[in-house]
């Protein structure tokens, strides 16, 4: 009818459980890539021979320190990338949810990016932001509130 505006529906904010099936989904998946990587590396440095006690030390704890610190370049460029180019990383794809904007637009990797840092803040008392999806109105975690995102059920954004 002409004069009429679209007005498009309100979305529908993804439930705790959801959004924590996501989660551990992308998780198992991570952990996964990573064992995988040093196993493969831990195997191909079996056969070689340290000439002293000390190169042996030196060999075993640069591995134990690169096995300790790669998960977070990992982490970032997953979740960055996944959610700029998408808004959906694995679990987020195998849940049907979609991670956007508060006004239900894509998101940017700078926006992306800010929400991934401000997960540290959700972390810290002991998981409560993460915890904050199950009882707040809206289904916001502490690092959407920050980042201005919402994750929200996939086919409402398609």
């Amino acid at each position: 009818m002409e004069g009429e505006t679209f007005r498009p529906q309100p979305l529908s904010p993804a439930g705790f459980w959801h959004r924590g099936m996501a989660l551990a989904i992308d998780s198992m998946l991570l952990a996964s890539m990573h064992c995988t990587f040093f196993l493969t590396l831990a195997h191909a440095l079996i056969g070689i021979r340290p000439a002293s006690l000390t190169s042996a030390l030196t060999t075993g704890a640069c591995f134990l320190l690169f096995f300790i610190l790669t998960p977070l370049p990992m982490i970032l460029a997953y979740s960055v990338v996944m959610h700029a180019c998408g808004g959906q990383t694995v679990g987020k794809i195998l849940m049907n949810i979609r991670l956007v904007a508060s006004d239900g637009t894509p998101i940017s990797a700078g926006t992306a990016f800010l929400r991934l840092v401000a997960v540290i803040l959700s972390l810290l008392p002991l998981g409560a932001g993460f915890l904050w999806v199950a009882i707040s109105r809206k289904r916001l975690s502490w690092h959407d509130m920050i980042a201005g995102t919402m994750v929200v059920y996939a086919e409402q954004t398609s």
